[in-house]
Parts: structure tokens; C-alpha cells; sequence
């Protein structure tokens, strides 16, 4: 019972959900599953974000500061890194086989905050997600280190701060 188009896309290879590490548990036992909001105007699906980059600040929940503050007031926000709190969920959609939509609740409530149209950043599936297509991300410490090449030139070599996570 959706009031907006149902519009297949072909998304980047990699996507991430974002989620809190209170569900982590949970995903690591069953993977993502659908919301299963059976009289919501929003599909039932698993919501994703369909992008090459890091997280930012524009991406879902973190958004909604900016217009609601509900996750994060702003002065707490500016002392921490709400980033640095959430897991992010890479899905490789070539182990899968979901078929993957436009997400235009999203991209409509978000439009205005961010100051540009989305178009195709907020995308869902209406499958499930198996434990098989997910790697759990993180924002860590960047790590570096440096070392000696073979004619006495320093080297530097780094890990950036977004990577896979292991506990």
C-alpha cells in the first residue's frame, strides 16, 4: 500500500545499511531482514545506501538531526561523532539475488534537509538480506606507519578510519 513508485534500479555493487550495534547480535545470527511494516506507507523492505563514499552526516538516520534532532541533539552532535556509533553493513548484491528499488519516502523527507535531490542514494529491497551478502564496517582509528625503502627513502603507509570491523 505504497503512495509512491515502485522503480527497479541497478545499484553500485556494494551497499550499506546502517544500523545500531544493539542489532548487531541479531544480524550476525539472521542478516537484515524486512521491516515488515504491513500498513505503513513505506514498503517493507531492508533500506540501503546506494554510494561509493564514506558515511556522512547526510546519510539516514544521521539526517534527520538536522530537521528533527531526535537521535542527536546539535550540542551533543558537535562534542561527538554520531558516525563513530553506528554499524554500517556493506551488502554485496552480487552474492544475492534481490531485486533492488528506489527508495522516494526517503529520498523526498531528505531532499530539502540536504539541499539536493538524492535521486538514487536511498534504495530497499523487499527480500531479505542473507548473513552471506554482509560484511560489518565500522569507523575505527586510522592507523600508519612508516618504513625504510631500499635506497634510505621514508615510506608511509596508512588504514583508513572506515573499514571492516572485527570484534
Amino acid at each position: 500500500m505504497s503512495y509512491y513508485p515502485i522503480t527497479k534500479i541497478k545499484t553500485h555493487r556494494y551497499l550499506f545499511h546502517v544500523a545500531h550495534p544493539a542489532f548487531r547480535k541479531g544480524i550476525l545470527k539472521w542478516g537484515l531482514l524486512t521491516n515488515g511494516k504491513e500498513n505503513s506507507v513505506i514498503p517493507e523492505g531492508v533500506y540501503a545506501h546506494n554510494l561509493l563514499s564514506k558515511p556522512t552526516l547526510d546519510w539516514y538516520p544521521f539526517v534527520w538531526c538536522y530537521e528533527f534532532e531526535i537521535f542527536y541533539p546539535f550540542e551533543k552532535m558537535l562534542m561527538g561523532d554520531p558516525l563513530r556509533e553506528f554499524d554500517y553493513w556493506r551488502i554485496d548484491t552480487e552474492k544475492i539475488n534481490n531485486e533492488w528499488f528506489i527508495d522516494y519516502a526517503a529520498r523526498e523527507d531528505f531532499k530539502g534537509v540536504i539541499g539536493y535531490d538524492p535521486k538514487t542514494m536511498y534504495v530497499y529491497t523487499n527480500k531479505d538480506v542473507s548473513l552471506r551478502a554482509l560484511t560489518l564496517f565500522r569507523f575505527q582509528n586510522e592507523e600508519t606507519w612508516e618504513f625504510k625503502g631500499e635506497k634510505g627513502a621514508i615510506h608511509y603507509r596508512g588504514i583508513d578510519e572506515f573499514r571492516p570491523y572485527t570484534e
